[in-house]
């Protein structure tokens, strides 16, 4: 019976308590995801420049649609569909709506950086590109080619390339306001200081009886006799030559004197020649007065 006991799993908690403890898990998930209120601005924003953006292209392309069929009914006049011309005119007003739409995407990249558009080419290619659709499109309903003026159709070709304009022109304010709104949201850093340490008081000092220690004398160390090294005899100090009343100068006697020390085997009066650059009889002078004497007399 124990061992069924120890195997058996452990009682499941009542359901209220496990519906409790899932409501207490998601309070607990949603306050931490409110702490990051700021980055949800941020992602609110950019959901609201997108939406509002894609609204304004969509109503754009639309508007862009009816001012293509008066720029065609313009261009191509009393043409007919058989004519490679009067389907190349549909494509007139396409081109200039693509070239205004990169001109606008252009210039709210610009403004959402703070940076100034200050050249009056790209304002008067705007003008000129919504001033021609709006030529193109109010032309055919003042003189129709058939009927009367429909004041309808006057209103509408006027009405539409004038909000295309001013759409053109809140289009790039649009995007930079919203762009602006976005880093204007300053992100709260979490809190990283690590907690000042706690001063705990210092442990109560407790006498206690101090043992002397008495100190075992350690046995001196037996000297060992060191060999002395055998210093070799000092050389004998080299003979001092002199060269006085030969007429050669002291810096030139230093330099023989020098080759005299160095040089292992004798002189001879062709390697003073050599040295010092000397006549050779003079150099031969002094090799004699290299040459040592002895006692009776003789040269070696």
């Amino acid at each position: 019976m124990s061992d069924i006991q120890e195997g058996a799993k452990p009682a499941r908690p009542p359901r209220p308590v496990r519906k409790l403890s899932k409501r207490l898990d998601v309070a607990r998930q949603l306050h931490d995801l409110e702490q990051d209120a700021a980055a949800l601005d941020i992602v609110d924003i950019e959901r609201l420049r997108v939406s509002v953006t894609r609204s304004l292209w969509v109503f754009l392309a639309v508007g862009s649609v009816f001012t293509t069929t008066g720029v065609q009914d313009f261009l191509a006049g009393n043409l007919t569909p058989g004519d490679p011309v009067w389907w190349g005119c549909w494509g007139v007003e396409p081109c200039l709506v693509g070239i205004l739409i990169t001109i606008l995407r252009w210039e709210a990249a610009m403004i959402a950086r703070s940076i100034d558009i200050d050249s009056g080419a790209v304002d008067w290619l705007k003008r000129f590109l919504l001033g021609s659709t709006l030529v193109m499109n109010v032309v055919p309903a003042v003189w129709p080619r058939e009927g009367t003026i429909s004041a309808g159709m006057l209103a509408a070709h006027i009405m539409v390339p004038v909000l295309v304009f001013f759409l053109a022109e809140v289009m790039p304010i649009v995007q930079a306001r919203c762009t602006q709104a976005r880093r204007a949201v300053v992100l709260t850093r979490p809190d990283t200081s690590e907690p000042e340490p706690t001063v705990s008081a210092p442990p109560a000092v407790v006498d206690v009886p101090t043992v002397p220690v008495i100190p075992i004398p350690t046995p001196a160390p037996v000297p060992v006799p060191v060999p002395r090294a055998e210093t070799p005899p000092a050389p004998a100090p080299a003979a001092v030559v002199e060269l006085d009343g030969l007429g050669i100068p002291a810096g030139m006697q230093a330099q023989i004197r020098q080759l005299v020390a160095d040089s292992p085997a004798p002189v001879t009066a062709v390697d003073v020649q050599r040295a010092t650059r000397l006549p050779l009889p003079i150099a031969a002078r002094v090799v004699d007065r290299l040459t040592p004497v002895t006692a009776n007399g003789y040269q070696h």
